[in-house]
């Protein structure tokens, strides 16, 4: 569909590459890993629309699935960081952040040849006006993050950082993942969750709004959340995380079919490069 008649933007498209139990804080335990044949899966999706993204990597993910990374390479998607362990930030000291970063990256740049420039936290755990990360980062030689969300609670009726790419004191470029606005609430639902969870029609109307409002945007999603068979960890309001899974690939197919899609470098290489 178009916006006032002309072509909409090229959007960047995400993955957060984590196995069921990093988001259960728990270990793979009887049931097994998962993260490689649901990665697969989205591979072969994107390649079947001719779209390419950006795969968060967790370095753990990397160094037991080392082909997984490369198979991404292989097939033109940009491979950033997600961390090597999925801790939140406000479990890791300043050194211990730095550590878990480095770490992931050396496993990635060894695996890839060439440098990473992005990093998304686990959880969107940066917050805005939280600077010690994105200096550690800066440190780290990253280009751009992309964890800090626009809005830090629901109903998203006020907007905490702006919701186009803007540049940190330290010169790393934040690219937010995008908050689509439905009357005065901001809402993430340019994600695996915003498809799974909210009427389709609902989420490309919400789309269209953001394109003529704000252009660009990044949108993300998990292996997992193609899984009906992956298990949750236990805690309130978990059970959201299985709602809609057997109706994701359906979703994801037609938003690949309407929108393109290309990495988060290259969507906004032009703010990456100012």
């Amino acid at each position: 569909m178009e916006a006032h008649g002309a072509p909409p933007p090229c959007h960047a498209l995400s993955v957060d590459v984590e196995d069921w139990y990093h988001d259960a804080a728990g270990t793979a335990g009887s049931i097994g890993h998962r993260v490689e044949a649901n990665t697969d899966r989205l591979l072969e999706m994107f390649a079947d629309h001719g779209a390419r993204a950006t795969f968060f990597f967790l370095g753990s993910v990397a160094e037991r699935f080392p082909a997984l990374v490369r198979r991404a390479v292989a097939q033109g998607h940009e491979i950033g960081s997600h961390g090597y362990d999925h801790r939140p930030l406000p479990h890791l000291l300043r050194r211990e952040f730095r550590a878990d970063v480095e770490r992931s990256l050396r496993l990635l740049e060894d695996l890839t040849g060439t440098a990473v420039r992005g990093y998304r936290a686990p959880y969107f755990s940066i917050k805005a006006g939280v600077h010690w990360p994105i200096e550690a980062l800066h440190e780290l030689g990253l280009a751009y993050d992309s964890s800090i969300l626009a809005i830090d609670r629901p109903p998203g009726l006020e907007l905490v950082s702006p919701r186009r790419p803007y540049r940190h004191p330290s010169g790393v470029l934040e690219v937010p993942v995008a908050v689509l606005r439905f009357f005065v609430w901001h809402l993430p639902l340019a994600s695996g969750a915003g498809l799974r969870l909210a009427p389709s029609r609902f989420v490309h109307r919400r789309l269209e709004v953001f394109e003529r409002e704000v252009g660009a945007g990044v949108f993300y999603l998990h292996p997992w959340e193609l899984d009906p068979a992956s298990p949750t960890g236990e805690g309130r309001g978990r059970w959201l995380l299985r709602v809609g899974r057997a109706r994701l690939a359906e979703r994801l197919g037609e938003l690949l079919r309407r929108r393109r899609f290309a990495p988060i470098a290259e969507v906004f290489a032009a703010e990456l490069d100012a």
